[in-house]
């Protein structure tokens, strides 16, 4: 009898160890890339299966700058939780294509949609949410990566009920009031779906970003809230993410410094250019704060000494002119074809390479 209870002690201790074990997530890939040439501030990224999400994502945002701001401003913010120097990151590989459809359609338990008969900012029915994006963060042991959390985006861009642009924005206290519901109804959904089984135990960051409303502009798509939750839905902490343009009434709103300094530099170039020449810029802030500047320089030349010479022009002028340190980047086309590539990095100096 005590040989028999010994056994089916030793039995239960077993399924135990079992159970535990399959709330535990580990894959095995050599579909790696260390982003070594990147700065540190970027994670290392781990390959398992293509997110069911690019397709769809690809065709609402690959035409706009949210393309690059959804996905890069996630990392930016989930650095903060999971530090790129302790994890591994990879595309989601929960949150499927027929979940993200329910959650963005207006029916079904798991709508993230406003309800039907509700009004807001004015706006009967109003549709909201647009898209979902996930990344997942992995712990590495040898061959062996560990799932430890995940950080998730809603896209929010208010439209009518039929899902058309608005003829007046929403105002942006609405979209905030909207994407705190958001955030907590994502976070039940989480800790009840059986999709995310492997995850409704781990921390999870629940991000908010207001969409480009392309009625006023093409870079204006933003992060507006966050909330990490571990154990428990968190506290919602508002983000001051923003794009802005150069020259603007917004750049020089909120960086009357910079944008002086960049028109010093734009009329530079356009006094030593012989034809017409042209810059705009495109500059990312956290907190207020320039982060980086992407630069589009347009020419027209004749020869590659002409070409060469106003290249130089631009390089000396991010090189001395800007009084803040920040990340610069110049693409300088030549009749719409790239023809130089200029880069500063904060504390760096300038360096050019040209193309051909």
């Amino acid at each position: 009898m005590r040989k028999w209870i010994c056994l089916c002690l030793a039995l239960l201790s077993l399924v135990g160890c079992q159970s535990s074990q399959n709330t535990v997530e580990e894959e095995t890939t050599n579909n790696t890339a260390s982003m070594d040439s990147f700065d540190d501030t970027y994670y290392n990224i781990v390959k398992f299966e293509d997110s069911q999400l690019r397709e769809d994502f690809y065709v609402d945002y690959g035409s706009t700058s949210d393309f690059t701001s959804i996905g890069r401003g996630l990392q930016i913010l989930s650095s903060q939780y999971f530090s790129t120097s302790d994890y591994y990151m990879s595309e989601g590989q929960y949150l499927k294509l027929a979940l993200k459809q329910e959650m963005v359609g207006r029916d079904g338990d798991n709508s993230l949609q406003p309800s039907s008969g509700t009004t807001i900012a004015d706006i009967p029915d109003p549709t909201m949410v647009q898209s979902i994006m996930e990344q997942d963060f992995w712990e590495k042991s040898g061959d062996k990566y560990t799932l430890a959390g995940a950080s998730f985006v809603i896209v929010l861009d208010p439209r009518d009920k039929n899902n058309a642009r608005l003829d007046t924005p929403m105002d942006n206290q609405s979209i905030l009031n909207y994407g705190y519901d958001c955030s907590e109804k994502l976070y039940n959904i989480i800790q009840s779906h059986e999709d995310f089984e492997k995850l409704k135990d781990l921390p999870v960051l629940i991000t908010i970003y207001q969409a480009t409303d392309l009625t006023e502009s093409t870079v204006d798509g933003h992060y507006i809230l966050k909330n990490y939750c571990d154990d428990s839905y968190g506290k919602n902490e508002q983000v001051n993410f923003e794009t802005v343009l150069f020259t603007s009434a917004r750049a020089k709103e909120l960086d009357a410094t910079t944008s002086n300094e960049f028109d010093i530099i734009k009329n530079n170039l356009k006094e030593a250019a012989t034809e017409a020449a042209g810059l705009v810029g495109t500059a990312r802030y956290q907190d207020n704060k320039i982060q980086s500047m992407v630069i589009e320089a347009h020419l027209n030349v004749k020869t590659a000494t002409e070409l060469m010479y106003l290249s130089s022009i631009i390089a000396d002028g991010i090189d001395t002119r800007f009084s803040s340190e920040f990340d610069i980047k110049v693409l300088v086309y030549s009749q719409d074809e790239l023809m130089t590539v200029i880069v500063k990095d904060a504390g760096q100096d300038v360096k050019s390479s040209f193309l051909y």
